[in-house]
């Protein structure tokens, strides 16, 4: 087991902004709870809207400790929306719900499908700088490319893979140990150096030159090359 300090984007300014709206669904409201912890230790729990999707009411992830928050604090409303019998949340339709949702700085978890649906509407409207998302999957560009022979330089192991193999699990197939945290390019922990050759991000598609130091975990071989591992 790995101990590292704390990682990432997805995070909560300080002083927090004037008008806040938070989209989560299923467990995605776990990092959101975190927010609101840190929002009411501060006192700044200010103009929030919260809307949360589970199959039930009961469903909820910290139902009794969200109504607490509602409670004692005016300004944050949290809105439950229980998708077996209210459907899924059109974000298209998101003037029904939260009518000045462009004017508020959003942060965003859950399914992907949710996610990418929030991007796209951002986007649209050329506000996309005022969401932020926390995935817990990476989102694959599509494959191209035959792959290579991957070299472990430290180790003087190699092998053969596809264009669609991570590094990380080319590496652990022929025995190779190497740094890894979340496995899916968020927290940094695998990164290596690239001596020779070239690899290709499984999300943007961006190849990386040698010289490099690259995430394994969502690179694969581009050809042939050499990782200093």
């Amino acid at each position: 087991m790995r101990l590292a300090a704390p990682q990432g984007n997805f995070v909560m300014p300080d002083p927090a902004p004037a008008s806040v709206l938070f989209l989560t669904a299923g467990s995605g409201i776990t990092p959101v709870m975190s927010m609101l912890r840190t929002l009411a230790r501060r006192k700044q729990i200010g103009d929030i809207v919260h809307v949360h999707s589970a199959p039930t009411e009961s469903d909820v992830m910290f139902g009794a400790e969200l109504a607490q928050l509602a409670d004692a604090h005016d300004g944050y409303q949290v809105r439950v929306r229980a998708t077996r019998t209210d459907g899924r949340l059109d974000l298209s339709r998101l003037d029904d719900e939260v009518p000045d949702w462009r004017d508020r700085q959003t942060w965003a978890c859950g399914p992907e499908g949710m996610l990418d649906a929030a991007h796209r509407q951002w986007s649209a409207v050329g506000i996309g700088e005022r969401l932020h998302l926390e995935r817990f999957a990476a989102t694959r560009a599509a494959v191209h490319g035959q792959g290579g022979t991957v070299e472990f330089a430290r180790s003087g192991k190699t092998v053969t893979v596809d264009a669609a193999t991570p590094l990380m699990d080319a590496g652990e197939s022929v025995g190779v140990r190497m740094p890894f945290g979340c496995r899916m390019g968020i927290c940094q922990s695998c990164v290596v150096p690239l001596v020779d050759g070239h690899v290709r991000d499984l999300r943007s598609g961006a190849e990386h030159e040698p010289g490099s130091r690259i995430q394994t975990c969502i690179s694969a071989a581009s050809g042939d090359c050499v990782l200093d591992v």
